[in-house]
């Protein structure tokens, strides 16, 4: 038999190939435009959904009708079909939100330009939830008595919706895990749509399992901290009722010492035997050391710079140490020299759950020298504080410190030891610590000065200030918020009060528009003196421009007084201005440019502020 010819045995030379393909582009390219030519373009209008909430919504998201109209079908038969294909898929979205006795008229009117396509939903009555049971395998009420409708979110009379009765399985769940049936299962769900009633029964079958307790804990993913430090923080004991409250509490809780990246808790398999169920701890350890850095500006102050170090695990507990310094008062004013500056030098050390499980001690220290325009001040200054939680919001402290100090002021010269017993309350209801947009925050400081050798007398500062956030639009891009601050020194007299200890405002974070201190009964040189009482109150309009981005006009009042009450009879100092907000992911960068509405004589005419965090 003999070999099929080659191309070029049949009288056709391969060096022709690529002219042939020139010649039939222009046919290959012009298929295209052909095949257009016979598409039938179209609109789709869908009428009779008034009334029926975001209704047209989801019809429009499973029509394919509307999700394939940029790709018309070749002929006004395929138009029909494809509208025809719609009509399950739309009856199947109306039932899922309760309308069951809904009727569709699809509408195709081919000779139109373009073709159009009108869906007429007659929806009639929406469909409520009627009864809702749950019980065991065995027909049996569950344990621990019956689960209410509303407890899955199907209460009686709400729309019978598709996704409420999915959800409900969820919930159920979650409700039987809540009484100790960590393992429990939803086995069958049957539905039945009662035409006359317009109603819809649902009956659940459950399998709860054992009632389970917690049983041995693992811990895996630890490397430099110590398995001490996870189980103290578990608010249960072995034999404890199941509860998945605490097992959130529990991750919550370790996420706050610190020392973690990621933290995950799960129960292990079902028991084969008994009612112990053990969980799983598996966290992933976090880099121990750190450093760090911040600066601040007001045009009153001049520039200030922080730098510190510090260790997230010390001693193998998540005991935290913090060494930091502290420089600012640079550029305050042209005649000052860096004797003058200010100067902080600190060590913070952090024991978590000291004698008990949540409760913290805070051991610092600081050697300071300050140059303010009220005071030129330098101390030694040394403190214990115990905090502990009182409730999720109500956080309580209470310590002692110790100060050796040397104050000079408009009034005299000081030189003393001060033994303080801080005590305050704080109910923190926001939510967030940097960047609230709801809720408020309330905090109480009370702290008693014994002076046991030196000058002044002994005396107590307390002061009041609370703080609350409304987001008006839901999205956290306009949110309102308000501050207010009331002080009071009893016990002694101006003169008596050390000046670093007396109450003064001004300042970026107290009255802006006016200067640090500059508030308040001042000195016949012009230096501020300083009060026994003091009121505060700020009101912004926080606005989000971009993510990003953020402008925020506001508008301060307050005074400083040199008695124990404020005198109200005197006027308060005013300041208004704006600021804008840069938002990263470690809270705020604040700029704010701030008047006196009502200065007295020496005041600047503006200031200008610059640092991290809102103002309040």
């Amino acid at each position: 038999m003999m070999p099929p010819p080659t191309a070029r045995q049949a009288g056709f030379p391969i060096r022709f190939l690529p002219l042939l393909v020139l010649l039939a582009l222009p046919v290959l390219l012009t298929q295209p435009k052909a095949a257009r030519a016979q598409e039938t373009p179209y609109t789709v209008e869908l009428t009779g959904l008034d009334g029926t909430g975001d209704v047209r919504g989801l019809l429009e998201e499973v029509s394919r009708l509307v999700a394939l109209r940029d790709q018309p079908p070749p002929s006004p038969i395929g138009l029909r079909r494809r509208a025809e294909a719609d009509r399950d898929r739309l009856a199947a979205a109306l039932r899922s939100e309760g309308y069951f006795a809904a009727v569709l008229d699809i509408d195709v009117d081919t000779g139109a330009s373009p073709a159009t396509v009108t869906v007429r939903v007659r929806p009639g009555q929406r469909y409520t939830i009627g009864t809702v049971s749950v019980r065991t395998t065995s027909g049996e009420v569950l344990p621990g008595g019956a689960i209410a409708p509303g407890d899955v979110g199907l209460p009686p009379g709400s729309p019978a919706r598709g996704a409420a009765v999915m959800d409900a399985e969820d919930r159920l769940r979650a409700r039987l895990a809540a009484e100790g049936y960590a393992y429990a299962r939803v086995l069958d769900r049957r539905v039945l749509v009662d035409h006359a009633r317009q109603a819809m029964d649902i009956d659940f079958t459950v399998l709860p399992g054992p009632l389970v307790q917690f049983g041995e804990v693992s811990v895996s993913g630890l490397d430099t901290v110590g398995g001490i430090a996870v189980r103290r923080r578990l608010p249960w004991k072995r034999g404890d009722r199941y509860d998945p409250a605490l097992m959130d509490k529990a991750q919550e809780s370790l996420t706050e010492l610190g020392v973690f990246n990621s933290v995950r808790l799960a129960l292990g398999p079902e028991p084969a035997q008994g009612t112990e169920a053990p969980v799983n701890v598996v966290v992933r350890e976090q880099d121990m050391r750190f450093i760090g850095f911040g600066f601040d500006y007001s045009t009153s102050e001049g520039f200030g710079a922080n730098a510190y170090w510090g260790h997230r695990n010390l001693l193998g507990g998540a005991e935290r140490l913090r060494v930091g310094a502290e420089i600012s008062g640079i550029a305050r004013d042209a005649n000052l020299n860096p004797t003058d500056y200010d100067y902080n030098l600190n060590v913070l050390y952090r024991e978590p759950d000291f004698l008990s499980r949540g409760q913290s001690l805070s051991l610092s220290g600081e050697i300071l020298s300050e140059r303010p325009d009220a005071y030129r001040r330098d101390a030694v200054v040394l403190s214990a504080i115990v905090e502990r939680p009182l409730t999720d919001s109500l956080t309580g402290s209470l310590g002692v410190t110790f100060e050796q100090s040397r104050v000079e002021d408009g009034l005299r010269e000081t030189t003393n030891t001060l033994v303080g017993v801080p005590a305050a309350v704080t109910w923190d209801r926001s939510n967030d610590l940097l960047n609230p947009t709801s809720g408020f925050r309330l905090s109480a400081l009370v702290t008693p000065y014994v002076v046991p050798f030196g000058d002044s007398d002994n005396f107590t500062v307390s002061r009041l200030t609370g703080s609350t956030y409304w987001d008006l639009t839901g999205s956290g891009d306009y949110v309102a918020a308000g501050r207010l601050s009331y002080g009071s020194i009893f016990g002694s007299t101006l003169a008596g009060v050390p000046a670093d200890k007396r109450f003064y405002a001004g300042g970026g974070g107290s009255i802006r528009g006016y200067g640090y201190q500059e508030v308040g009964p001042k000195a016949p040189d012009g230096d501020p003196l300083g009060g026994k009482s003091l009121i505060e109150a700020s009101v912004e309009l926080r606005i989000k421009v971009t993510d990003s981005i953020g402008i925020v006009p506001f508008v301060d009042a307050g005074n400083v007084y040199d008695e124990t009450f404020p005198d109200f009879g005197e006027e308060l100092r005013w300041g208004a201005g704006i600021g804008a907000r840069y938002y990263t992911g470690i809270g705020p960068i604040r700029v704010d440019f701030a008047v006196p509405l009502n200065k007295q004589e020496g005041d600047s005419s503006f200031q200008f502020y610059v640092s991290i965090g809102q103002a309040f």
